[in-house]
């Protein structure tokens, strides 16, 4: 008699940047508007931001792979998005800058990212540090886009439609958008959201 078995040794086809140290550029910054969090059974709003690298020595189809990261938007010495873009500066911010500063200057910034693989066997940065001097990151392949919640309000769609449909969807789910109707054409496919030398 045949068998069918089911086992949970499903394999993962979609091919990831390496695990270690790795010379990357931004190339992208999305703001994904305010977004629903639920924790221990509470619920939450807060803006976040996607940051996306490519690491051009590790390529796919003759290009440049890429890594993301999600962040909720903050400079607090605790949030992970202060952390990270302290340790990628080399320095700390200034209290004039914590008042205001721009991330889409993140957008052609190179620097070093240390990847880790997490309990899941998936990919994630735990760490980003300034580029060496001594090995510089190549030149930027991928194109640069930062996209403004703001400007997508006023009208200008441009950007929008050069982002995934994933994520398109989570922008789409923000509170600054609740209740507005808004024709994007096909429906979205779903995604959850899972000194000189200082170089921005």
């Amino acid at each position: 008699m045949s068998e069918l078995i089911a086992t949970t040794q499903g394999k993962n086809t979609f091919k990831e940047v390496s695990p270690g140290m790795h010379k990357a550029r931004c190339v992208r910054v999305i703001d994904l508007g305010t977004q629903r969090q639920e924790f221990s059974g509470e619920v939450s709003w807060k803006r976040q931001v996607l940051i996306i690298w490519e690491v051009p020595e590790e390529t796919y189809n003759e290009m440049p792979m890429t890594i993301s990261k999600f962040y909720t938007l903050s400079l607090h010495e605790k949030s992970n998005l202060g952390a990270d873009l302290t340790s990628w500066r080399g320095r700390a911010f200034t209290e004039i800058e914590k008042q205001g500063f721009d991330i889409s200057k993140l957008v052609g910034s190179p620097c070093l990212l240390n990847v880790i693989e997490n309990e899941k066997g998936r990919m994630k940065i735990k760490n980003v540090l300034p580029e060496t001097k001594a090995e510089r990151t190549p030149a930027q392949v991928h194109p640069s886009l930062f996209f403004s919640l703001d400007e997508f309000q006023k009208g200008n769609r441009d950007t929008f439609e050069e982002l995934s449909d994933g994520i398109q969807n989570i922008i789409l789910k923000s509170k600054e958008l609740e209740g507005v109707n808004i024709d994007m054409g096909d429906e979205n496919n779903g995604a959850d959201l899972e000194s000189d030398d200082v170089p921005f």
